[in-house]
């Protein structure tokens, strides 16, 4: 067996096994220029920042596959982003949070992973979600039985990975004499689903390699946990075989007032529905009964409603549900998570000193999870 085989070979079961190891920690990368002078240069930026996470000792690297969003004014296509950031690093993991299957034919997105695999040498994890609105809605993507669509491509590209040729006859897609000719390094990319309903929590503990559900508390946490434990014992599975992460913004700062301002912005994103779960008992107007990330548009008017709304989210809850504070505050948050069932953080850096955020998790931080 030759140097890079044996390489690959580790690199898979460090994924594989990620379960059974220690709490790993994860961060976004810079991929969003604010401008299109910058656009030109995002793939060096991200180069030097998959560098950057890679010494700092952070596990995985991570990007969202958007076509457009609500709260930026360009969003770069990932997997350009992704081909940059392997062929700059050796050892971290890189992971989309999240893609959809409705705007890829499920071949076509295999094929994508297949190769950004072979070009990492073996480090890609595919996150995978039911879809949002404004990837889908402006653009006239149909957008119809999001979970069992998800589902069945999951079975097909996992069929294509391994190096088959088939014929399915699906609810979704027919194919015929169907194969790649080009495959990742082992039998399947590890697959994660961005879960949230039961039903995507179910099939997380059914099928998928890891969780990577967005913006929860502790408690709430624990909570969706069990429904996913429940399903994978009913399917011969275990919370071993599943890598349990949380998408999650942290900001640290010597004040803890100084951290809490930075995450203020994020109060938008926790809907009612969690928000009540949570035990905050706020009272929204009607127009606010739907504020979930997943139906938000790109247009004016939903950006002056998501600003509306974050204004009557109370504070506490974002505290709640993101990690900040002092680097104590930030640690006690990271342990009540871990004791929740966390295993895998993936880090929004939400600064104020982003430089000096990334340097605490390294130094002080990461290290103390590490066993």
């Amino acid at each position: 067996m030759n140097i890079r085989s044996i390489v690959v070979s580790e690199l898979y079961v460090m994924v594989s096994e990620m379960s059974s190891k220690s709490v790993k920690f994860g961060i976004f990368l810079p991929q969003i220029p604010s401008s299109a002078d910058q656009l030109a240069n995002i793939a060096r930026v991200n180069e030097e920042a998959a560098k950057v996470s890679e010494e700092a000792g952070f596990h995985s690297v991570w990007a969202g596959d958007h076509l457009v969003h609500t709260h930026v004014n360009i969003f770069p296509e990932v997997w350009t982003i992704f081909a940059a950031a392997a062929l700059a690093t050796k050892r971290i993991l890189l992971g989309t949070c999240v893609t959809d299957i409705h705007r890829y034919h499920p071949a076509v997105l295999a094929q994508k992973l297949a190769t950004l695999d072979q070009v990492s040498g073996g480090r890609f994890i595919l996150g995978l979600g039911a879809g949002v609105a404004m990837n889908l809605e402006p653009f006239g993507i149909e957008w119809k039985k999001p979970v069992s669509k998800l589902a069945e491509a999951v079975k097909i590209m996992r069929r294509l990975w391994a190096g088959e040729r088939f014929d399915y006859e699906g609810e979704f897609w027919k194919l015929r004499d169907a194969f790649l000719q080009v495959k990742p390094l082992h039998s399947k990319i590890p697959t994660y689903f961005a879960a949230n309903s039961p039903r995507m929590l179910r099939l997380t503990g059914e099928t998928a390699d890891g969780w990577l559900p967005l913006f929860l508390s502790p408690e709430l946490y624990k909570k969706r946990l069990n429904l996913i434990n429940e399903a994978a014992g009913k399917a011969g599975r275990s919370l071993d075989d599943i890598d349990t992460g949380l998408y999650v913004s942290t900001s640290i700062a010597d004040k803890a007032e100084d951290a809490y301002r930075q995450i203020d912005s994020l109060k938008s994103w926790i809907p009612p529905e969690l928000l009540r779960e949570a035990g905050y008992g706020v009272e929204f107007p009607e127009e606010f009964s739907s504020m979930s990330y997943v139906n938000w548009l790109p247009t004016n008017e939903w950006k002056e409603k998501i600003s509306r709304y974050g204004k009557l989210v109370p504070r506490e809850a974002v505290i709640e549900f993101n990690i900040a504070g002092t680097t104590q505050d930030c640690i006690n948050k990271i342990e009540e998570f871990v004791k929740a069932g966390v295993k895998h953080f993936l880090l929004e850096n939400a600064g104020p000193n982003p430089s000096k955020v990334r340097e605490i998790y390294s130094k002080e931080i990461t290290p103390r999870f590490a066993e």
